[in-house]
C-alpha cells in the first residue's frame, strides 16, 4: 500500500514538474523586468487582505499604436495618449512610430581637420547664381569665407573686419550686366558685394612671381583685383588660364589653392547686417545709427540707395527709407511672403508693399504702445516655407504667420502651447532657423545659463506635432546647399569654426547619440484608484547592433517601483524575420516596407511581453520609456500596451487624512 502511495507521489510530482516545465516554454517569449521598489512606502502602505489578481486571463489591454509627439506640461496626466512629455533624440515619424532620430552629421568637408579652436561661425549663406550654381559662404572671426567645391577647401574672400559680427547677405541678379551678385554687410565695415566668379591655381606660388597659373579664366574681367590664400592682389591682364599680376605676388600659395575675382565696396550703402531682396529692389536693416528704418534701393539697381529720404507717394523707382517711429527699439527682421514684405520689430509687425509706383505701410496687429504685443527677436529666426513665415516672439511663442481657411488676411497661429513649459525655460536671443524637408528646425539655448544654442527644436510640418528635441547639435546657423548630390542640409557650429552636412542615419560626427522616448502618465481614466500592470507588450523593429532599454516607472518617476530590461537587437529568441516573400517578381514597391529600397540599417521586427519576473505592484499611473545610448544604432517602437486589472484591496492607509 506504501509503495502504491508512493508511486502515486511520485506521478504527481512528475506531472508537476512537466507543468512548470511547459510554463517555461511558453514563456519563450517573455521578458525578465529587474525591478527597484520604493520599500519604505510599500511598508507603510500594506493592507491586508486578498488581492484581485488572475494574471493573463483577467483585466484589459490598452494598446498605443499612434503617436501625437513632444506635449510638455507640468502635469504629465494631462497629455495626449500617445505623446511623450520627456525625451530627446526621437521622432514619431508620420505619428506611426517611435524611433531614434534618423539624421545625424559629419564634418564638412571630410577631408577637413576638425577645428577646435573657441571661434564661432556667425552666419552662413548659398550664393544661388542665375545659372543654378550655389556656393556656400560663411562668416567668423576677421573673414568671410566661400567654399570651392574644386578643392573641397574653405578659402577667403575677405578679412579684417571687426570681429565675432553676424552678417547678412542677399542675392540680387538683375543687373545690365547679366552677372549675379551677392551683397553682404555686418553692420560695422561698408557693405561689399561678390561675382562668385572663381577658378584654381594648377601650379604652386611663389613671392617672386607675377603669372599666376589657373584652370581657367573664364568669366573675369579683362583686369581688376583676385584674392588667392587669403591676399588680394591687382592683376593688368589675363589669357584663358593665366592672370599677370601689377606686380610680383605678396603671398606664397600652394598649388590647387582657390582664386576668386575679389568683392567690390559699395560706398553709398547703409552698414546694416539685415540684408532682403524683394520687388526688384535691395533692402537693407540692422543700420546701428538708424536702427527703426528700413533702406531700399532704386527699383532695379541695388547699387543706388542715393535717396535716403522717407517714402512718399512720389518715391515711385527711387530709393528711400521706411522709418517706423513708433516704440518698440529697433527692426528686428524683414520677409518677404505672399506679396508682402513684413517688418519686425520686437513689438510690431508692419506690413509693407512696394513696386515701381506704388507703396503700403500698415500695421498688420494692433499697437498702442502699452499693451505686450506681437514681434519677432531676430532675422536669423525668422523665414518662411511654402505657406507661412515662423518666427519667435519676446515672450518666447512660436508663432506661425499664414493664411486660415475662410479668413482673408494673414492670421498668427501659435505651434509652441504643446511645449509651453519647454519654451518658457529657453532662451531664444541667438536663435536660428530653417525649413527643411517638411520639418521646421529652431536651434536655440535650451535654458537661460547657457552661452551657446545647444538644443535644436523640430516640428513636422505634415503632421503639426513636435519631435523630442535634438541634444548634441550647437547650431549657429543652417544653410540647404546643393553640391552636387542635390539639396542637403548643414549646420555651422556656434563654439567653433567648423561646418557640417546632416546625413541619414544616427551617427554624430564621431559622438554616441544618447536618446529616449517617455509616455505620458497613464492613469487609465482612474486617477484616484490603484490599478495593476501583469504583462507589458512591446512591438517594433530593431537593428542587430543596437541595445534598447525598455522602463516602467509606477508613478512619479517611478516613485513606487521602476522596472528596467535591456533587449539587443542579436536576441533573435524575440525576432520575426524571414527573406522577403515575393512570388510573383513584384517591383519593390510592392512588398518592400521601404519601397524601392532595403532598410540598410539592417532593422528587424520584435515582438516582446515583460511579464518574466514581474512582480506587480499597485500603482495611480504608469509611464513607458524607451532609451539608448550608442552611435549607428537603429530602433522603432510601432506599438506598446499593458494589461491592467483594478486593485481592489483598498486605498492606501498613509493617504488617509482626517476630515471633519
Amino acid at each position: 500500500m506504501i509503495s502504491l502511495l508512493q508511486k502515486v507521489f511520485n506521478i504527481k510530482r512528475l506531472l508537476i514538474l512537466i507543468g512548470v516545465l511547459g510554463t517555461f516554454a511558453i514563456l519563450a517569449l517573455v521578458f525578465s523586468f529587474q525591478n527597484t521598489t520604493n520599500e519604505t512606502t510599500l511598508e507603510e502602505d500594506t493592507v491586508v487582505g486578498a488581492v484581485s489578481y488572475q494574471g493573463e486571463r483577467g483585466g484589459n489591454w490598452y494598446i498605443y499604436d499612434t503617436f501625437s509627439g513632444f506635449q510638455t506640461k507640468y502635469d504629465a496626466t494631462k497629455i495626449n495618449d500617445g505623446a511623450n512629455p520627456n525625451g530627446q533624440n526621437t521622432t514619431i515619424n508620420d505619428g506611426d512610430r517611435i524611433s531614434l532620430r534618423n539624421e545625424g552629421y559629419e564634418l564638412f568637408p571630410t577631408t577637413a581637420t576638425y577645428a577646435d579652436t573657441a571661434n564661432p561661425i556667425t552666419s552662413m549663406h548659398v550664393f544661388r547664381t542665375r545659372d543654378g550654381e550655389n556656393i556656400l559662404m560663411r562668416s567668423y572671426g576677421t573673414v568671410v569665407e566661400y567654399f570651392e567645391e574644386a578643392n573641397d577647401t574653405w578659402e577667403t574672400l575677405k578679412g579684417s573686419y571687426t570681429s565675432g559680427y553676424k552678417f547678412g547677405f542677399a542675392d540680387y541678379n538683375i543687373n545690365t550686366d547679366l552677372v549675379s551678385y551677392v551683397y553682404f554687410g555686418n553692420s560695422q565695415e561698408q557693405g561689399r558685394r561678390w561675382t562668385g566668379i572663381k577658378t584654381v591655381l594648377t601650379s604652386a606660388i611663389t613671392t617672386a612671381d607675377k603669372v599666376i597659373p589657373v584652370s581657367s579664366t573664364a568669366g573675369f574681367t579683362a583686369s581688376g583685383n583676385i584674392v588667392f590664400c587669403g591676399t588680394e592682389q591687382a592683376y593688368a591682364s589675363i589669357t584663358a588660364n593665366t592672370f599677370t599680376l601689377s606686380v610680383s605676388s605678396t603671398v606664397a600659395c600652394d598649388d590647387d589653392r582657390g582664386v576668386t575675382e575679389a568683392s567690390s565696396a559699395l560706398a553709398g550703402h547703409p552698414r546694416g547686417n539685415i540684408y532682403m531682396t524683394a520687388d526688384n529692389r535691395l533692402w537693407i536693416a540692422g543700420v546701428t545709427s538708424t536702427p527703426q528704418a528700413a533702406y531700399f534701393s532704386k527699383y532695379g539697381d541695388a547699387t543706388n540707395f542715393t535717396t535716403t529720404t522717407l517714402i512718399t507717394d512720389n518715391t515711385d523707382t527711387s530709393s528711400g527709407i521706411f522709418n517706423l517711429g513708433e516704440g518698440g527699439g529697433a527692426i528686428t527682421a524683414m520677409i518677404q511672403d505672399e506679396n508682402a514684405i513684413y517688418l519686425m520689430k520686437r513689438s510690431i509687425i508692419r506690413k509693407a508693399t512696394l513696386s515701381d509706383t506704388l507703396y503700403t505701410l500698415s500695421t498688420l496687429k494692433p499697437f498702442d504702445g502699452k499693451s505686450q504685443t506681437v514681434g519677432s527677436v531676430g532675422d536669423m529666426s525668422t523665414f518662411t516655407s511654402g505657406n507661412e513665415v515662423f518666427f519667435i516672439t519676446p515672450d518666447n511663442q512660436i508663432l506661425k504667420l499664414g493664411r486660415v481657411e475662410n479668413v482673408d488676411y494673414p492670421q498668427l497661429v501659435p505651434i509652441s502651447d504643446t511645449i509651453k513649459p519647454t519654451v518658457d525655460d529657453a532662451n531664444f536671443d541667438s536663435a536660428v532657423g530653417i525649413v527643411f524637408r517638411n520639418k521646421a528646425y529652431f536651434a536655440i539655448k535650451s535654458n537661460k545659463d547657457t552661452g551657446n544654442n545647444d538644443t535644436v527644436l523640430v516640428y513636422n510640418l505634415q503632421t503639426n506635432t513636435w519631435d523630442s528635441p535634438i541634444v548634441g547639435w550647437a547650431v549657429s546657423d543652417f544653410a540647404i546647399y546643393d553640391g552636387g548630390n542635390g539639396e542637403e542640409l548643414y549646420w555651422s557650429d556656434a563654439i567653433t569654426p567648423n561646418v557640417y552636412k546632416v546625413v541619414d542615419g544616427s551617427v554624430d560626427y564621431i559622438y554616441d547619440i544618447t536618446a529616449n522616448w517617455r509616455s505620458k502618465q497613464f492613469n487609465f481614466g482612474m486617477p484616484g484608484s490603484q490599478k495593476i500592470i501583469d504583462n507589458v507588450y512591446v512591438e517594433g523593429y530593431i537593428s542587430p547592433n543596437t541595445e534598447l532599454t525598455i522602463s516602467l516607472l509606477l508613478d512619479e518617476d517611478g516613485y513606487t517601483q521602476r522596472y528596467t530590461t535591456e533587449l539587443a537587437g542579436t536576441e533573435n529568441t524575440y525576432i520575426f524575420a524571414s527573406d522577403s516573400y515575393n512570388l510573383f517578381g513584384f517591383h519593390p514597391f510592392g512588398f518592400e516596407r521601404f519601397g524601392s529600397n532595403e532598410d540598410q540599417s539592417g532593422k528587424k521586427k520584435f515582438r516582446v511581453y515583460l511579464a518574466k519576473s514581474f512582480t506587480p505592484m499597485p500603482f495611480y499611473n504608469a509611464q513607458i520609456e524607451f532609451a539608448s545610448d550608442q552611435s549607428g544604432g537603429a530602433w522603432e517602437v510601432t506599438s506598446f500596451g499593458f494589461n491592467i486589472k483594478p486593485f481592489t484591496q483598498g486605498v492606501r492607509p498613509s493617504l488617509m487624512r482626517d476630515f471633519k
